[in-house]
C-alpha cells in the first residue's frame, strides 16, 4: 500500500468523496464527529502546523451554529434560558452544534480534496467523459495560481513606480482598477498565444494519443474494493433507522445497538483509509531511516 496522494486519482476521489456525501447526507453526531477528527487528522498529518487560521474557523462553526440557530428555531421543550424574550433550548442548542459539525467535517474533507488534486489528476478523471472539457477546467485550476502571481507582480511594479499612497482609499480603488485592466489585458494576450500555440502543434487535427503516469494497480483496486464496501456497511446501517436521533421536540438518542456499533465502526475505519496509508507509509520510512 503506498501513500494516500501517490494512489491512482480515481480511488482517492471515490474515498473523499463517498465520506463526505455520508457526512452532508447524514445527522448522526457520533458519524459527524468521527468524520471531523478523521479529516481533521489527515489535513494535519500532510501540513502540519499551517493554516491556523482554517482550523479556528472550521471548529468554531459548532460553537456558531449553535448559538445563531436558537434565534430562527425556538423549537424543543427544555429551556435553557431566555433573552429578550426569546427562548432558548438546549434542542436548537444541539441542533445547531451537530449542523456546525456537519459543516467543518465537509470542510476539511473538501480541503483535503484540493490538496490532492493537482491538474494533472483532474484531466485524468475527466478526459474518459469530455477532454475537452477537462483541458478546459484543467487549465482553469492552472491559471488561478498564474492569474494570482501575476496580479502580485503588476502590484509590485506598480508600487515601484510610486502610483500608490497607503492609506488614501481613492488612490486604493484607482489602484485596484488599474491592476485589474492590466491583468485582464495579459490573460487575453496569454489566451491568444495559448491558443496559436496548440493550433501549431496541431491540436484537434487528428486523433489525439494521450499519456498518463497514473496506472491503477493492485493497491488501487484493494483501497477501491474497501471504500466500496465500507461504505455499503454505513449506508445500510443508517437506512436501518437504528442511528436515528429525535431532535424535537424532546432530544432522544438511538438505543445502543450491536447495528449501532458496526455502522458506526465500518464509517471509522473508511474515514481512516487516508490516515492508515499515510502512517504506514510515515512508519516504513522511519522504520528504514532506523536500520541505514
Amino acid at each position: 500500500m503506498r501513500a494516500f496522494d501517490a494512489m491512482n486519482p480515481a480511488a482517492v476521489t471515490a474515498q473523499i468523496l463517498l465520506t463526505a456525501c455520508i457526512t452532508v447526507f447524514c445527522l448522526e453526531p457520533v458519524l459527524l464527529l468521527i468524520s471531523l477528527l478523521c479529516a481533521m487528522a489527515f489535513f494535519i498529518m500532510r501540513s502540519g502546523r499551517k493554516h491556523i487560521g482554517f482550523h479556528i474557523a472550521a471548529i468554531g462553526l459548532p460553537l456558531l451554529f449553535a448559538l445563531l440557530n436558537p434565534l430562527w428555531n425556538q423549537h424543543g421543550t427544555t429551556v435553557l434560558f431566555v433573552i429578550n424574550q426569546r427562548a432558548y433550548t438546549e434542542e436548537a442548542l444541539f441542533y445547531g452544534a451537530v449542523t456546525g459539525l456537519r459543516l467543518a467535517a465537509v470542510l476539511y474533507w473538501f480541503r483535503n480534496f484540493s490538496d490532492l488534486m493537482t491538474s494533472e489528476k483532474l484531466f485524468y478523471l475527466f478526459r474518459g467523459f469530455s477532454p475537452k472539457l477537462a483541458l478546459i477546467f484543467c487549465m482553469a485550476v492552472r491559471n488561478l495560481t498564474l492569474f494570482r502571481e501575476q496580479m502580485h507582480r503588476i502590484q509590485t511594479a506598480q508600487r515601484g513606480l510610486g502610483l500608490y499612497r497607503e492609506g488614501h482609499l481613492l488612490d486604493d480603488v484607482r489602484g485596484g482598477l488599474r491592476v485589474f485592466s492590466i491583468l485582464v489585458t495579459w490573460a487575453l494576450e496569454n489566451g491568444i498565444i495559448t491558443a496559436n500555440s496548440m493550433a501549431a502543434r496541431g491540436y484537434g487535427t487528428g486523433k489525439r494519443s494521450s499519456f498518463t503516469y497514473f496506472r491503477f494497480g493492485k493497491a488501487d483496486a484493494i483501497l477501491v474494493g474497501a471504500v466500496l464496501l465500507l461504505t455499503a456497511l454505513t449506508v445500510c446501517g443508517i437506512m436501518s433507522g437504528r442511528l436515528d436521533w429525535q431532535y424535537y421536540p424532546q432530544r432522544i438518542a438511538p438505543a445502543f445497538s450491536l447495528p449501532y456499533a458496526g455502522t458506526a465502526a465500518a464509517y471509522a475505519l473508511l474515514a481512516l483509509l487516508p490516515v492508515l496509508c499515510e502512517g504506514k507509509e510515515a512508519l516504513t520510512w522511519h522504520c528504514l531511516r532506523q536500520s541505514i
